[in-house]
């Protein structure tokens, strides 16, 4: 191919893979929730985070007024318990409380009242605690996984182009795909919620299921390596990968059962 075309082919590769993880990541249940409160005339724009660690469990609003007042409503999720109310700190520019910290896969449900005006008391958030993960294990992971994602976009192109190659990449797609979902992903899992796999057949969680999903398919398409239909095939298999890998991330994910004290699978 002429180097124009591959350059082309590596922009629209890379802007699908860079649309698909925005889009997997902006849409996950741990992303936070963000909303917009009036406060005497002016507008303050808040972020409230659904994911947390025993190290970085701050609520932070950012509204400077010594006048406001506001409260966190808490209680530990899927438990019929009483909520339990906890003061926001003031210093004057902004508003900060410590979420109580739970055991990894812990989850709470919460809302705030700011100026006895309630923000998600109908829908309260979601919150889930996790471990810290190492950035030597986690940074791999994410590389890793945006390769394999990289190479599935540039080998769909080529697919359906039917140019030369596809076959390379179905198998650098496989390689890099290991690696970060099946050698980093897991250990990933085990620093965040304590197990190294929680997808088939141990668990429903939908993470890892759908990493397996993809291998699954990507090695089905190797049997048809040599075949004419190989072209389908790997068109298949790489919009198979890519459409699973637009799924939030971590949609029912580990959860810990705060009866039981057992992690499971959040349904």
């Amino acid at each position: 191919m002429r180097k124009s075309i591959i350059a082309i082919f590596w922009i629209l590769a890379i802007i699908l893979t860079l649309c698909s993880s925005i889009y997997q990541r902006k849409t996950g249940p741990t992303n936070p929730k963000k909303t917009t409160i009036k406060i005497n005339d002016k507008d303050y724009k808040l972020s409230f985070p659904r994911s947390a660690t025993a190290t970085n469990n701050t609520i932070t609003l950012n509204i400077p007024d010594t006048n406001v007042k506001a409260q966190l409503i808490y209680r530990e999720y899927n438990l019929n318990k009483e909520f339990t109310k906890i003061d926001f700190n003031n210093n004057g520019q902004t508003l900060t409380v410590n979420l109580p910290i739970q055991p990894n896969a812990g989850k709470l449900e919460y809302y705030v009242s700011v100026n006895q005006e309630m923000l998600f008391e109908s829908d309260p958030l979601i919150l889930r605690f996790k471990g810290d993960v190492p950035s030597e294990v986690l940074i791999p992971h994410i590389i890793f996984m945006f390769v394999s994602m990289l190479f599935a976009s540039y080998g769909l192109i080529l697919a359906i182009a039917n140019k030369k190659n596809v076959g390379r990449y179905v198998i650098l797609t496989i390689i890099t795909l290991i690696i970060g979902g099946f050698i980093f992903g897991p250990l990933v899992q085990k620093y965040a919620f304590g197990v190294y796999w929680s997808g088939f057949p141990f668990g429903y969680d939908l993470t890892d299921n759908k990493t397996l999903i993809a291998l699954f398919a990507l090695l089905i398409n190797i049997i048809f390596l040599k075949k004419k239909i190989f072209r389908i095939t790997s068109i298949i298999a790489f919009c198979v990968m890519i459409t699973i890998f637009c799924i939030p991330h971590s949609l029912r994910g580990s959860e810990l059962n705060h009866q039981t004290g057992i992690i499971e699978t959040a349904r």
